[in-house]
């Protein structure tokens, strides 16, 4: 990547007052102050663990099935 762009991609930040477009920056670059796993609790983190871990066996309902479902329940579509 050449300099050029990066002063340029610089300059839009600083020139920016967009707050969500800086808080993805910053989430980009990794300098969030709190990650927010740090303060799940165990018992959530456990949880989250074992959804996953499910999903890689195969295990679980897709996303667009759900949604599917619900588009067909609520929204009768």
């Amino acid at each position: 990547m050449d300099i050029a762009l990066k002063y340029r991609i610089v300059e839009r930040i600083i020139q920016s007052d967009d707050e969500n477009l800086l808080n993805e920056i910053k989430s980009l670059v990794g300098l969030l102050e709190n990650d927010f796993w740090s303060d799940l609790p165990v018992e959530v983190k456990k949880a989250i663990q074992k959804a996953k871990d499910d999903l890689d066996r195969g295990e679980g309902i897709s996303h667009s099935s759900v949604m599917s479902d619900d588009n067909h329940r609520f929204l009768k579509k």
